[in-house]
């Protein structure tokens, strides 16, 4: 069996950011890995296995759960099975018999792009660290030659390697709005209308947030949690 070697593909327009400051992180959304798969990879696509019971979730000794994803080509074969754990948003491990619908879906992104990058190297820099490639930029006249770039006394500065959270490329999108909505429903059962205005302009003038928009989606992923597990705390008005 030859798996391709996709090691180079992703490019630094692929690359998103969510974050800022020491909470920064770069990632790849999951959609995007898929697109580079069927792109340089046709035939590729993602499997999960399924257990003994006919589930998508095995079960740990410790009583959490987990999937196995491989990668399936009509003519090249299949992969072996690479393990992802099923975590909550903040990457610690589901209970078995918690693990909702949505806990596998996400665990099912996770698992694409972990597997993607264990086989066919596609994304492998967010792990080791490593610059990603330049992207391609094309003239605006495409029948025009292209100009060669001319090389400044300084050499630009070699950019610093990003920091990565493990694991972290496919669930930024789902971890922020997962917990954005929890925010959202704890400020709406634990307190009334009007405390909820306050505690907000508490947590804006403590975060320095900006006068306008949602300070809700203006908070990092760490604000976030403080938020939730402060209201956790709280008994229901």
């Amino acid at each position: 069996m030859k798996l391709p070697y996709l090691a180079g593909v992703v490019t630094t327009n692929d690359v998103r950011q969510k974050g800022s400051g020491s909470y920064a992180a770069d990632f790849v959304s999951w959609a995007k890995i898929m697109q580079l798969i069927n792109k340089h990879a046709p035939g590729w696509m993602p499997q999960l296995a399924i257990t003994p019971e006919g589930d998508n979730v095995f079960k740990a000794p410790d009583g959490t759960g987990y999937v196995q994803i491989s990668f399936v080509h009509p003519e090249e074969g299949e992969t072996m099975e690479w393990p992802q754990a099923v975590m909550n948003n903040r990457n610690q491990p589901v209970a078995y018999d918690a693990i909702s619908a949505r806990d596998v879906t996400d665990t099912h992104r996770r698992a694409i792009c972990s597997a993607a990058a264990a086989f066919f190297s596609l994304g492998y820099e967010l792990w080791a660290r490593e610059e990603y490639a330049a992207a391609e930029e094309l003239p605006a006249d495409a029948d025009a030659p292209v100009k060669p770039a001319v090389q400044t006394q300084q050499p630009e500065p070699k950019k610093k390697a990003p920091r990565v959270i493990p694991e972290v490329g496919a669930a930024v999108d789902e971890l922020r709005a997962g917990l954005e909505t929890e925010l959202i429903e704890l400020l709406q059962t634990k307190m009334a209308k009007g405390d909820t205005l306050a505690y907000l302009d508490e947590k804006a003038t403590q975060w320095k947030l900006n006068k306008g928009g949602s300070r809700v989606q203006q908070m990092n992923v760490d604000q976030l949690q403080i938020c939730i597990d402060e209201l956790k705390s709280r008994k229901s008005y």
